[in-house]
């Protein structure tokens, strides 16, 4: 039986993802160890999967300057300290722990975390099969391709623009990583982990420098991505680039929910059966407290008027709410089981968010966070007509409650997202394909 390590960063969205790849890995045949150098031992072993703890990522593996120092003791350390600097930031790094493991559990292949660098370095060394595994879409330069923080939808009058923004952002970076490797005398975490590859003998020729995300993405490595191809934008596809499909592990355990809150979202969802409303799911989990709060109090006054829709939102500021018969609001809420009743979701353009609301198929709202690549998401949602791409910061309550009756009463956006749902059952079997 093959034996395959996963291993990822531990962050939410791709942890719940990975749980689905884990799956469909056991029951093609493979015995799967996950491992993760965030402590999600108790996340990963309630699914029933194996588990191996790593030693945490370093994100500032050089020691330290005392604030205490001096203006003039700080430049001692940072320019003639350097060199016992780096060497202690290599072995801060910690990866003879993994280098062990590998021998220890010998995997046959690795799936690996595309920005879990001092790994995949370590794996290349010790000659361990493996492919990268990435939550985006294409991330690569191409021509026409906007960057995946961008909010560009593209077409022929936006060539240009496409191309100003990848050289105008290229150069940002460029000078940001300079400036950070001058600073620190060369011991920021970019440049700890090229002094790591060289001495593994890793090419680093296969970085791209100064791309999103940072510090590096891989020039031609082999790399599975994890969402819907049909949901990318035209473009010439990168050569090693393998779209698998989302993962949605729709039996994932999710945290012990209140029992006075499950009673109530039962109650929910049979109301809304019996009265034939529609149920509007709200996500806004990205957001400063302040903004989330300003939009939350858009979405209610959108929908507080309209007695045949009701507005279930998951927010950290519920408890400044109070409940009316069409507004309900929670701290916590099992997104998965939401969506299995909702028709329509707002949400900040998380791409584990619209997998899942395309999983489930709910046509969405997209009100994008900003951060990381929730744009490109957001525009990817608006040019494939699976929902309504809005402005957080232009539209008005009118406009939220005109862009969710458009999205619940206009059967194209139900009826695209459908059909991306119905593609998503032929990518199932991607993933073992690629792998065996």
């Amino acid at each position: 039986m093959k034996h395959i390590m996963l291993i990822t960063t531990g962050l939410t969205g791709i942890l719940n993802a990975s749980f689905e790849v884990v799956d469909r890995l056991q029951k093609a045949g493979y015995r799967v160890t996950y491992a993760c150098p965030h402590d999600v031992r108790e996340r990963v072993e309630t699914q029933g999967f194996t588990y191996v703890q790593l030693r945490p990522v370093q994100q500032q593996p050089a020691p330290a300057l005392s604030p205490s120092l001096s203006r003039f003791q700080r430049i001692y350390q940072t320019v003639f300290k350097a060199g016992w600097r780096r060497r202690m930031a290599i072995e801060r790094l910690g990866m003879e722990q993994f280098e062990q493991l590998l021998k220890d559990i010998k995997p046959d292949l690795l799936l690996l975390d595309m920005e879990l660098h001092e790994h995949i370095v370590t794996a290349y060394a010790a000659k361990v099969p493996f492919l990268l595994l990435s939550q985006w879409f294409s991330i690569w330069e191409s021509a026409g391709l906007p960057m995946p923080q961008s909010r560009i939808i593209p077409d022929t009058d936006q060539e240009a623009a496409v191309q100003k923004e990848w050289r105008e952002d290229y150069e940002k970076r460029r000078k940001k990583i300079r400036r950070q490797a001058l600073k620190s005398g060369y011991t920021d975490r970019r440049s700890i982990l090229k002094l790591y590859a060289r001495q593994k003998g890793f090419p680093v020729e296969e970085w791209l420098p100064y791309q999103w995300p940072g510090p590096f993405a891989y020039r031609s490595l082999p790399v599975l991505s994890m969402t819907h191809e049909a949901l990318e934008f035209p473009h010439q596809y990168r050569e090693n680039l393998h779209y698998i499909g989302a993962m949605v592990y729709e039996k994932r355990k999710e945290k012990a929910i209140d029992p006075n809150i499950e009673e109530r979202l039962k109650q929910l969802f049979a109301d809304k059966q019996k009265k034939n409303k529609k149920l509007i799911y709200c996500s806004r989990t990205t957001m400063d407290a302040t903004e989330e709060y300003e939009f939350l109090d858009k979405i209610i006054q959108a929908v507080s008027d309209r007695k045949d829709w009701i507005l279930v939102a998951g927010t950290k500021q519920a408890y400044k709410y109070t409940a009316t018969d069409n507004i309900h609001l929670f701290e916590w809420l099992p997104q998965l089981e939401v969506l299995k009743h909702a028709d329509c979701s707002v949400n900040h353009g998380g791409i584990h968010t619209i997998n899942e609301c395309i999983h489930f198929a709910v046509p969405m709202l997209v009100y994008s966070g900003g951060q990381h690549d929730q744009n490109g998401c957001a525009a990817r949602i608006a040019y494939h007509q699976l929902g309504i791409r809005g402005d957080k910061y232009k539209d008005s309550v009118e406009d939220i409650q005109q862009y969710i009756e458009a999205v619940i009463s206009n059967g194209l956006f139900k009826e695209r997202v459908l059909r991306v749902n119905e593609l998503a059952s032929s990518e199932k079997d991607h993933l073992s394909f690629i792998i065996s």
